[in-house]
């Protein structure tokens, strides 16, 4: 299924140890795990360069290299694991794919989109220079010009997509659900500063003077505000979205704000200020920017306390956290990975600043199956080609009478059994229709019940990811992908097909 690296990340976060674990707890690396996906590190060329892809935690060992160059990266925006392709932003603002199956490049647009986004690195949102709102999928495109120009957009993993605005008067909020053309709900708040969503895509915060107001994602109702005494300079969520990490302009207190009781939940105390603050996808750590120096502080989130202080400089890819839980962080051209407890070095990485790195999971670069190439037969279907019954060989050679050796008599008074062995039925798996992928239960049941195509309502599959519950909503299966296509397209909502039952 298509998942964001983010969303992956946050399914592998909510299993780890956001609150109440060891955070220097974590099971040992592996690079081809039999049962799971597999970690992978990719390296962009900060210069532009093809892509290279390493199996973690060898970070020297590269399975696998784009055939085409990839232009210079500015970030990259999402991973979607089912087309084995990576969606990125080149430093012209100019949104662009990565295909780890064939190794081309491509642009999806010549013009440059501000504020791109995307939930699920399939679709890319952004906006144009003339205010309008763009989604650029590998089906097509789509546009939307809301009554003002946007300032940011939040994808989310149900398909919509929220948009935000600044007017005269404050900042608004409006909720929609493309390819619909319609603003289904509007909140008008005060004039926000920071927008901060959460990962899971439930809430939507923003920073003002006084603190911190937020919205519901499924209606835009406000949740209860968080009032702080000084100005908010930066603000992250954990992956679950249960925490709320604030950084005040001057203090050097880091205040963690528990969204569930709406209060100041804890004080962590720094010992200098820092200016930006980055939470660490896997749920274990938060990064401080220490003010002055090229440094960063280590935040335990399982026990809010510090752990220490690194040397690092500070980009868009790192420092950051690695999906075992070590600290990669940039020393000049080099990138070195130290050991999350004790802040010693395990590895340096030669000139690995000199790439943008990213971390994805996925199986894609393993053997294929010969069987997976096969054709899908359906039962019922008369698979033998027309008139094949006595059609003859015009390349088969005959064997001359002199040329035949007789059987002994024993073997060739024996009858054969021409009798074919009975053939098994052959049933295909079909093609299913995927709308959400949700952790919570109630809320793909909530989702389901909102689909509806020729009679059938969708609903709601369990399947396991990661040791976690993930509550699927489908429709089908279909016989055949263009049926699945036809259904889907008919509920007017966002959708992605994928080859096999729920």
């Amino acid at each position: 299924m298509r998942t964001l690296l983010a969303l992956a990340l946050v399914l592998a976060a909510c299993s780890g140890s956001e609150r109440g674990d060891d955070p220097s707890a974590s099971d040992s690396p592996t690079v081809m795990s039999a049962g799971g996906a597999d970690r992978l590190l990719l390296r962009f060329a900060r210069a532009g360069g093809p892509l290279r892809a390493f199996a973690y935690p060898q970070v020297d060992s590269l399975v696998w290299t784009s055939r085409a160059a990839v232009p210079s990266v500015q970030r990259v925006l999402g991973f979607d694991s089912d087309a084995g392709s990576v969606a990125a932003l080149d430093t012209k603002g100019v949104p662009l794919r990565v295909d780890l199956r064939t190794g081309d490049v491509a642009r999806e647009t010549k013009a440059r989109l501000s504020y791109a986004a995307s939930q699920d690195g399939n679709a890319i949102y952004g906006v144009a220079v003339d205010g309008t709102i763009r989604r650029l999928t590998p089906a097509g495109e789509w546009r939307f010009k809301p009554p003002v120009s946007p300032r940011e957009l939040f994808p989310q993993s149900d398909g919509g997509l929220l948009v935000v605005a600044d007017a005269r008067n404050g900042t608004t909020v409006w909720r929609m659900h493309p390819p619909q053309e319609s603003l289904v709900d509007t909140a008008r708040l005060p004039r926000a500063q920071q927008a901060i969503g959460t990962p899971l895509g439930d809430r939507l915060y923003f920073t003002v003077d006084t603190g911190l107001i937020g919205v519901r994602a499924r209606d835009l109702a406000a949740v209860p505000s968080v009032r702080v005494p000084q100005r908010i300079r930066s603000a992250v969520t954990t992956p679950s979205g249960d925490r709320i990490y604030l950084l005040t302009a001057g203090s050097r207190e880091l205040t963690v704000v528990d969204r569930y009781a709406e209060e100041i939940a804890a004080r962590i105390t720094l010992p200098d200020t820092s200016r930006e603050l980055r939470m660490d996808p896997t749920g274990r750590f938060v990064l401080a920017r220490a003010a002055a120096k090229d440094s960063a502080w280590i935040v335990a989130i399982a026990t809010d306390t510090l752990v220490g202080r690194v040397a690092t400089g500070w980009r868009e890819d790192l420092p950051l956290v690695t999906p075992d839980g070590a600290l990669a962080l940039l020393r000049g051209n080099d990138v070195v990975l130290v050991d999350s407890d004790s802040l010693e070095a395990i590895r340096r990485v030669a000139g690995g600043g000199r790439d943008l790195w990213y971390f994805i999971e996925w199986n894609g670069f393993r053997p294929r199956s010969a069987s997976l190439d096969e054709p899908v037969q359906f039962e019922g279907m008369d698979t033998t080609p027309p008139d094949s019954g006595d059609t003859l060989d015009p390349f088969a050679v005959t064997p001359s009478p002199d040329s035949l050796t007789p059987l002994p008599e024993s073997v060739a008074t024996t009858p054969r059994d021409t009798t074919p062995p009975p053939t098994p039925p052959v049933t295909s798996p079909g093609f299913t229709v995927q709308f959400a992928a949700l952790r919570a239960e109630a809320a793909a049941i909530a989702a389901a019940n909102e689909i509806q195509a020729e009679g059938q309502r969708a609903h709601v599959v369990r399947t396991t990811q990661g040791g976690l519950d993930i509550w699927r909503v489908v429709l089908g299966p279909y016989p055949t992908r263009e049926r699945a296509e036809q259904v889907a397209r008919s509920t007017g909502r966002s959708y992605w097909i994928y080859e096999g039952r729920p």
